[in-house]
C-alpha cells in the first residue's frame, strides 16, 4: 500500500512590508541636511538647569487654593469641631453621671461611654486640622 501524499501547502503571496519596518530612504543629493544652530545662540532658560536646582515657584496653578476653598474648610472645621465636642461631653457626662449613681451606698453597674468620648476626640482633632490647613 502506498501512503497518501500531503497536500501541496498554499503559499501566500509576498507583499510589501509595512511602512513602519521599511529601511530608511537615503536623502536626495539635490537636498542639504539641516544646518547646526549658531553657537551663539544659548538654549532656553529651564534647559540650562536641571529642574532640581532650579528655584521653586508659585504653585501650579492645579495646586493653589481659593479664598472660597478655605473659607469652606474653616467652617467645615469649626463645625467639625463644635460637633466633636458635643460627642466627647456627652459620652463624658453619661460616664460620670451612671458612676455616680453606682458609688452610692447600694452599689450598682456603671458605664464608661468610651465609644462617644473617642468620636468626639476624632472629630475635635479633625476639625482642628481642617482649621488649621484653612489658615496656610
Amino acid at each position: 500500500m502506498t501512503e497518501p501524499q500531503p497536500a501541496p501547502h498554499y503559499q501566500q503571496p509576498p507583499q510589501p512590508a509595512p511602512h513602519y519596518q521599511q529601511p530608511p530612504q537615503p536623502a536626495p543629493q539635490d537636498q542639504q541636511p539641516p544646518q547646526p544652530a549658531p553657537q551663539d545662540r544659548q538654549p532656553p532658560q529651564d534647559q540650562q538647569v536641571p529642574h532640581y536646582q532650579r528655584p521653586a515657584q508659585d504653585a501650579p496653578h492645579y495646586q493653589q487654593v481659593s479664598d472660597e476653598q478655605r473659607r469652606i474648610w474653616d467652617t467645615k472645621g469649626k463645625r467639625g469641631m463644635g460637633f466633636g465636642a458635643a460627642w466627647f461631653l456627652g459620652g463624658l457626662l453619661i460616664t460620670l453621671i451612671t458612676y455616680s449613681n453606682a458609688s452610692g451606698p447600694s452599689g450598682g453597674v456603671y458605664v464608661v461611654a468610651w465609644g462617644p468620648m473617642l468620636y468626639g476626640a476624632y472629630r475635635l482633632i479633625s476639625g482642628y486640622l481642617m482649621v488649621k490647613k484653612s489658615q496656610q
